[in-house]
C-alpha cells in the first residue's frame, strides 16, 4: 500500500534527523487536500515536540565532546622579591641584577604544569557521555511516536467523520424524497396528513447527523493541524481506512515491543549511563596527579624544577560519590523494567482490542450491510406504489442508516486499532 510505503520513508527521515543537528530551514506548507503519509512525512518537519528532543539532543553531543576533552595545561608567570626601596645604596631599584648586601634579588618564574588523569575518568566519561546521546536519540524517536500516533488518531477521525457527513447527507436526501412522497400521496388522499407530520419527525434527527458530522470533520482538522504546528489553513483530508491485517503471533509482538519501541531504548541506554557513571565514581578515588616543568631566574642566576601534586583525602574521600552513583543505577534498572513492563501490558492492550475490532469489521463485511440497503430500496418502492405503509419503510429507513453508520465505526475501530498496535510495539507492523 502507499502508506506502508510512506511511513517508510517516515522511518528515514527520523533517522536522518537523529544523526545530524537541527538546521533553520524553510517550514513546508500543508497542502490543501492532505493524505496521511503526506501528513506523517510534515510531523517530523514541522512538530514543536519533535524539534525541542533534536535540540537536546544538539546538547547531549555538544556534552559528548566535551566529556572527552583532556584537561588543559596551565601556565603560571610570576616576578617577586623586586626591589623599588633599600637601604642598601645603590641597590634600588632592580630589575635583574644580583646584590649580595641588599635583603631581596628579583625573582621571575614560569611554570607549566598538566593533570594526568588516572583511573580511566576521561574514558569513562566519553562512554557515559556516548550512552546519554543515545538516549536522547530514542527519546526523540518516542516523541515522534507519541505524536504519530495522535496524527493518526486525528486523521482517522476526521475519516470517520467525513463518511459520517456523507452518510448523513445521503440519509437526509432520502428522508427528503420520503417527505415529498408522501406529501404527494396526501394530496392525493392515500394517507391521513399525520403520516407527513411523521415523515418530517423522522427526519429531524438526521438533520441533526449532518451537523454533528460537520463539526466532527472541523475539529479533527484543527486536531491535524495542531500536531503539524499549523496554525490556520483550510484543509480537506484524503484517504481510506487502513485495513491491514495482523500475521505476528501476541508472543511475536511482544519481543518486537521489547526490542524495537524507543522508550525501552531509552531506559536501556539510561542504564548504561548510570554504569559507566557507578564505574566513574569509584575511579574518582584514585587520584589525579598534575605534574609541572619551572624555569626561574633569580638575580642573575638561572635554575630549572619539576614540581608534582596530588590531592589529600582529607575531608572528601569519595565514598558519598560511590553510593549516589550506585542509587541512580538501581534507580535507572527499575525504571527500565517498568518500561518493559508497559511495553508488554500496551501490546497486550492493544491486541486484545485488534481482535476486538476485527471482529466487529466482520459484521459488516459480509452481505448484512447489503441486505439493510436492499430491504430499504424494496420498501420504498412498496410505499410509492401504495403497497408498504410508512412506519414500514422509516424503519426500514432507521435501521440501514444506523447499521451504515456502525459500519464506518468498525471500520475506523480497526484501523485505530492497528495503529495502536504499531504504538504498543514501536515501528510498522510485520
Amino acid at each position: 500500500m502507499k502508506h506502508r510505503k510512506s511511513a517508510s520513508v517516515c522511518v528515514l527521515v527520523c533517522l536522518a534527523a537523529f544523526r545530524a543537528p537541527a538546521q533553520t530551514t524553510a517550514t513546508p506548507d500543508v497542502p490543501k487536500v492532505l493524505t496521511l503519509e503526506t501528513a506523517e512525512e510534515l510531523l517530523m518537519q514541522r512538530s514543536q515536540a519533535v524539534a525541542a528532543s533534536r535540540y537536546q539532543l544538539e546538547v547531549n553531543q555538544a556534552l559528548r565532546q566535551i566529556a572527552g576533552y583532556k584537561p588543559n595545561p596551565t601556565a603560571h608567570i610570576g616576578a617577586e622579591q623586586v626591589p623599588f626601596y633599600s637601604p642598601v645604596a645603590g641597590s634600588a631599584p632592580r630589575l635583574f641584577a644580583t646584590n649580595a648586601d641588599a635583603g631581596a634579588n628579583p625573582v621571575y618564574t614560569a611554570m607549566v604544569t598538566r593533570t594526568i588523569e588516572r583511573g580511566g575518568k576521561r574514558e569513562l566519561r566519553s562512554q557515559q557521555a556516548d550512552a546519554v546521546v543515545e538516549q536522547s536519540r530514542a527519546q526523540i524517536a518516542d516523541t515522534f511516536r507519541g505524536q504519530l500516533f495522535q496524527l493518526r488518531q486525528a486523521f482517522t477521525t476526521a475519516l470517520l467523520a467525513r463518511e459520517n457527513l456523507k452518510l448523513a447527507q445521503t440519509i437526509d436526501t432520502q428522508y427528503e424524497q420520503t417527505e415529498k412522497l408522501t406529501n404527494i400521496r396526501l394530496k392525493a388522499g392515500d394517507v391521513p396528513e399525520v403520516e407527513l407530520f411523521r415523515a418530517r419527525a423522522a427526519r429531524l434527527p438526521y438533520k441533526q447527523a449532518v451537523l454533528d458530522a460537520q463539526t466532527a470533520y472541523q475539529q479533527a482538522i484543527r486536531d491535524i493541524l495542531n500536531l503539524l504546528n499549523a496554525r490556520t489553513g483550510q484543509v480537506e483530508v484524503d484517504g481510506k481506512f487502513q485495513s491491514k491485517p495482523v500475521t505476528s503471533s501476541l508472543e511475536e509482538l511482544r519481543q518486537l515491543a521489547l526490542r524495537e519501541r524507543p522508550d525501552v531504548a531509552a531506559a536501556r541506554n539510561a542504564v548504561r549511563a548510570t554504569e559507566k557513571g557507578s564505574a566513574l565514581a569509584v575511579a574518582q578515588k584514585t587520584r589525579d596527579i598534575s605534574l609541572g616543568v619551572e624555569y626561574q631566574r633569580v638575580g642573575q642566576d638561572h635554575s630549572a624544577g619539576v614540581i608534582a601534586e596530588f590531592p589529600l583525602f582529607v575531608y572528601n574521600d569519595q565514598k558519598a560519590a560511590a553510593t549516589q552513583a550506585v542509587a541512580q543505577q538501581r534507580s535507572a534498572e527499575a525504571q527500565l523494567r517498568q518500561a518493559e513492563t508497559q511495553a508488554l501490558t500496551d501490546v497486550e492492550k492493544a491486541y486484545q482490542g485488534y481482535l476486538a475490532a476485527q471482529k466487529a469489521l466482520t459484521i459488516y463485511s459480509g452481505d448484512g450491510l447489503a441486505t439493510t440497503e436492499k430491504v430499504r430500496s424494496i420498501l420504498e418502492f412498496s410505499y410509492q406504489k401504495g403497497e408498504a405503509s410508512l412506519f414500514e419503510l422509516l424503519d426500514a429507513q432507521r435501521i440501514a442508516g444506523q447499521s451504515a453508520v456502525a459500519a464506518n465505526q468498525a471500520k475506523a475501530a480497526y484501523a485505530l486499532a492497528i495503529w495502536q498496535l504499531e504504538q504498543a510495539i514501536g515501528r510498522q507492523l510485520p
